[in-house]
């Protein structure tokens, strides 16, 4: 059997993994601008569902422009800073943590104007901590009233499957549909993810997940946590 030397075998695995590096920083590269693209397609159908509008990703571009007017960045004075830039939607959730995590006066807030049968809808952007790892959404609100939940959609990294993970099925995300944030005082209460079995039906309540009843009150803190920053803006804005 041949023998080699230490060189000869220090520099032919060296050689080695450099071309396996290459190989896959290359693979990498040529694969960025596809996972950009899912990352954008899954963004705008998650944003057309909540307004009940279903869009696949040969449509999905042309649907979102059809229905999604335009999104801005507020203020906590319920102020138009601007536009929402590409930058935050392809981080969008990194954004959504850093603004949870800023102080009260300095929060930057989400919104899409959108558009559907003659309507116009609000659409917020939602982003918060679950069992296992953050969970995320959207809500879509009438802007008559920025009250009244038009739809709304839900995710997750790795709640419980069967359990939390349910939290992303259009069975219990249409249970959300028509309910209320503000109360008839004009408090705002957002919407409570009720036990199941202790279910009261209101504007206010949903059902929860059985067995999943962490995740059910983590998505209840998201969702006011995420939407009572907005209020100042809701008054300004709401048409009745």
């Amino acid at each position: 059997m041949k023998q080699f030397s230490n060189l000869y075998i220090f520099c032919f695995s060296s050689a080695l993994v450099l071309v396996v590096a290459a190989a896959l920083s290359f693979t990498a590269l040529s694969l960025e601008g596809k996972q950009k693209e899912n990352i954008e397609i899954e963004r705008q159908q998650n944003i057309l569902a909540a307004l009940g509008v279903q869009a696949t990703k040969a449509d999905v571009f042309n649907k979102f422009e059809q229905y999604i007017k335009n999104g801005i960045v507020i203020n906590p004075n319920g102020s138009v800073e601007g536009e929402i830039t590409k930058d935050i939607e392809m981080n969008l959730l990194g954004f959504l943590k850093r603004q949870n995590e800023s102080p009260a006066d300095e929060r930057l807030l989400l919104l899409y104007r959108a558009e559907k049968d003659g309507k116009s809808y609000v659409v917020i952007p939602m982003r918060g901590a679950g069992l296992w790892g953050p969970i995320w959404g959207n809500v879509a609100l009438e802007s008559s009233d920025m009250n009244t939940v038009c739809g709304v959609t839900f995710d997750h990294a790795g709640e419980t499957p069967g359990l939390g993970a349910e939290i992303n099925t259009r069975e219990f995300q249409s249970h959300f549909a028509s309910k209320k944030l503000f109360d008839v005082s004009g408090k705002f209460v957002s919407i409570k993810v009720e036990k199941p079995g202790t279910y009261t039906k209101n504007d206010h309540t949903v059902d929860g997940i059985s067995g999943g009843t962490i995740t059910s009150k983590a998505l209840e803190a998201m969702i006011y946590n995420s939407l009572e920053p907005y209020q100042t803006y809701f008054s300004q804005h709401k048409s009745n």
